[in-house]
This record gives structure tokens, C-alpha cells and sequence, in this order.
């Protein structure tokens, strides 16, 4: 090696460079992998936390909890991720929320629950009256049918005969003298909001004169909106708003809702009318033709005072629910109104054309003339025709629980036999 060789300076800055570099590459790879680390970590946490979420609402549909109490759920996994859940009302639904957290991250999981009978529902259960029913023209029961001790035979209305070939198709099995009976505390509830006139602390009126339009998460307060007699022509509400009028409520072809819930004494939706809510009245509901209402949407009419609305042109009282024909509802129709003076009129009329897939459960007197792809529970079926009342007779009606899709959700029951199950998620 020779002593005293001069290197110049290019080469030394050239060898700095390359070490700089070196370092910076390395420095950028071990701050790579720290932050692919520390995501990997924050991912883990936050899907754990999701996961947690969904466990608690297993939980809860396995579970009974008290409601509108926030209670922290113990399901037997000691993580650090706390879960939290919170039991309300959302019409004749329940609504669950839970709540996971961990550190900084959170997930809120919120759905409606109804009630899911087994693996098939009944198509029929008529209440054990004491007398057969009647089965008449075009009518077609497919599914298993519970019915009076007399049974079934078939009659003639007008000249028109009962034309299938056999009575039932399916199983034929006994009622008893008493319907299944609903939950009692969304009865309750029910009763409540059709009676309630105050606002919880956290709930606030809006006023739709001139806004058009509101969207409310159902994680936030719920918005309500108030009148004497309310027209929504025009009007766009979506999520966690109350419709309340303590007198009338008309839905226009213009409107558009979704997931809301209307509450008065008397709801009419007009021709045309597409939407997704729950409309719960105290005296009638009015749907006119060729209306198209989404799942899980409801009809409910709750009436204590056994209304009277005058009489059609025909000369009969006026049904509480009157569904016009060529309109398709996804969900609930239900009446609830015991009574013990007999009554010689419809309290649900469903007129030729329309169509129900989902559940209809009345207290006392159905007229079906048009189809229920589903579950129909009655006191009693009734037909009007040529100016004569044919009580306990089916006229022209098609009832199939064999084509409802098995992911069906509805009605909650008191029955052993119901489980709870998520009719829809919520936002």
C-alpha cells in the first residue's frame, strides 16, 4: 500500500453520500415496519371491537334486558373491550344498540328486532268460535291452518261455489278459543305512543312549514314532528323521526319516507304511494291502490273506543284498515281492538289485488279478497257481498305461507316458541 496517495474530495463526498443513503434506507424500512406493526395492531383492535359488537348482539337475542336502561353486557370475555347495550321501542319493533370500546376506537351496531316463529309459519289461525268456517269461489288456503273444532266446509255466496279441489292444502290442525297472544309490552307501547303527549329530554320538535327534507340517525335523538292535521306532499323524512298529528296524517305520492313512524287517530296514503314506515293509528288507516310499501313496514290500528266513521256507499261501516286493490305491502297489517258486542262489518279489509307478503293478525273481522303471501291470524273472516253479511266465510281470498322468503321477520309473540331475530339493520 502506498503512503501519502491523495483521495479526492468527489470521492469522499461520493462515499458520504452512498452512507447517508444506506442510513436513510434503513431508517425507512425499520419505520416501515414499526408503522405496518402498529396498523397491524390498531386493525386487530378495532376488528376485535366490531366482533365484540356483533357478540353482544347474539348476546341480546338470546337475552332479556331491561328497557331504555344502558347495561354493560358481561359476556365472558375479558379483553379490555367494554359492551354496552341499550333495549328501546321503535313501533311495534323493538331496537337494539350496542355499543363497543376500546381506547379510542368505537363501534355501534343498531338493528330492529321482531319475532320469528319456528322455521314455518302457520298460514291460518282462526279463533275457535264455535262454528266452522266457510270457504267459498277462488279462495286457496296452502300451509298449515289451525281452525275451529267444526273445521272447514266449503259454501255458496251469489251463486259461486268453492272451485279448487281440496280444502286445504296442508295440514289441518285445531285452534282453541283464544288468539296467539301478542307481546304484551308492545302493547303497551303501542298504547303509549298514541296517548303520549310529551317529549323525553333529549327530543325536539321540528317544524316542516319551509324544511322539506330530515334525515336522523337512530344513533341520535329522535326528531318529532307535530301538528293538528299534517300533509307530507312533498316532504322527504328518513330515520329516527315521529310523525304525530292529533288528528290526521296524509301521506301523497310525492312523499317520501323512510323507516319514520306516523302516528294519529286517522292516516290516510294516498294512490301511488311508495315508502318504507310504520303507520300506527287509534281509529283508521286508509291506503288507496297501487301503493307499494317496503319491509319491514307496518299498519297497526289500535282502537279502545270502537270508532265509527259512518258508512261507504254501499251503505256498511267503513272498515279501520281498508287497503285498496293493486297496492303491495311488505310487513304487518294488524288491528287490535277486543270487543264483546258483535260486530257485522270489516275491521281489515283487503280488497281484489292487493297483495300482503308478511303478516296479518286481527282481533276481530278480516274481509280478504286479495292475496297474503304469509301468516293470517283471526277472530273471525267475514264477507260483504250484495248487500249480505257472510260471517265466517272466506270469499275469493288466497293465503300461502309456503311462498314467504324463510328470512321473514315479524310479529312478536309471547309464545315460547318465538325467538328474536333482526328484521333490519339501522343506521
Amino acid at each position: 500500500m502506498k503512503i501519502g496517495v491523495r483521495i479526492k474530495g468527489g470521492a469522499l463526498q461520493f462515499v458520504l453520500f452512498i452512507g447517508v443513503l444506506i442510513a436513510i434506507l434503513l431508517l425507512t424500512f425499520i419505520t416501515l415496519g414499526y408503522t405496518h406493526t402498529f396498523f397491524g395492531k390498531k386493525t386487530d383492535a378495532l376488528v376485535s371491537t366490531i366482533k365484540k359488537s356483533e357478540l353482544g348482539l347474539e348476546y341480546l337475542l338470546k337475552k332479556d334486558i331491561p328497557y331504555n336502561d344502558t347495561i354493560i353486557l358481561d359476556l365472558g370475555i375479558n379483553d379490555g373491550i367494554d359492551v354496552k347495550a341499550v333495549k328501546e321501542f321503535w313501533g311495534i319493533y323493538h331496537k337494539y344498540t350496542v355499543i363497543s370500546n376500546f381506547r379510542k376506537n368505537r363501534f355501534a351496531k343498531l338493528a330492529l328486532i321482531g319475532g320469528k316463529v319456528g322455521e314455518q309459519l302457520p298460514s291460518l289461525y282462526v279463533k275457535d268460535n264455535e262454528r266452522p268456517m266457510i270457504i267459498v269461489g277462488n279462495s286457496k288456503i296452502t300451509g298449515d291452518a289451525f281452525l275451529p273444532k267444526q273445521g272447514i266446509r266449503p259454501g255458496n255466496i251469489s251463486g259461486n261455489s268453492y272451485y279448487n279441489n281440496t280444502l286445504i292444502y296442508g295440514r289441518q290442525l285445531e285452534s282453541t278459543s283464544q288468539l296467539p297472544e301478542l307481546d304484551q309490552n308492545i302493547k303497551v307501547q303501542i298504547a303509549d305512543v298514541l296517548n303520549a303527549s310529551f317529549l323525553g329530554p333529549n327530543e325536539s320538535i321540528v317544524d316542516i312549514t319551509n324544511k322539506k327534507y330530515l334525515s336522523t340517525s337512530f344513533g341520535l335523538p329522535t326528531n318529532y314532528i307535530y301538528g293538528e292535521q299534517i300533509n307530507l306532499a312533498g316532504v322527504e323524512l328518513i330515520g329516527n323521526i315521529i310523525i304525530k298529528a292529533t288528528r290526521k296524517i296524509v301521506v301523497n305520492a310525492s312523499s317520501k319516507l323512510q323507516d319514520v313512524i306516523l302516528v294519529a287517530p286517522e292516516i290516510v296514503i294516498e294512490d301511488h304511494v311508495t315508502g318504507t314506515f310504520q303507520a300506527i293509528a287509534s281509529e283508521r288507516i286508509v291506503v288507496g291502490e297501487q301503493c307499494a310499501l317496503s319491509y319491514p313496514s307496518a299498519l297497526v290500528v289500535y282502537d279502545t273506543k270502537e270508532s265509527f266513521f259512518g258508512n261507504n256507499q254501499d251503505g256498511l261501516q267503513k272498515p279501520n284498515i281498508d287497503i285498496g286493490s293493486n297496492t303491495f305491502i311488505s310487513g304487518v297489517v294488524q288491528y287490535l281492538g277486543e270487543s264483546e258486542t258483535p260486530k257485522f262489518h270489516p275491521q281489515i279489509k283487503i280488497e281484489k289485488g292487493a297483495k300482503i307478503i308478511g303478516e296479518v293478525y286481527c282481533e276481530q273481522n278480516l274481509e280478504l279478497k286479495g292475496q297474503v303471501v304469509g301468516s293470517v291470524t283471526t277472530n273471525n273472516f267475514i264477507a260483504m257481498e250484495n248487500g249480505s253479511v257472510y260471517q265466517n266465510h272466506l270469499f275469493n281470498g288466497t293465503i300461502n305461507s309456503d311462498l314467504l322468503p324463510k328470512q321473514y321477520v315479524g310479529i312478536n309473540y309471547e309464545d315460547s316458541n318465538t325467538t328474536k331475530a333482526v328484521s333490519k339493520w339501522l343506521y
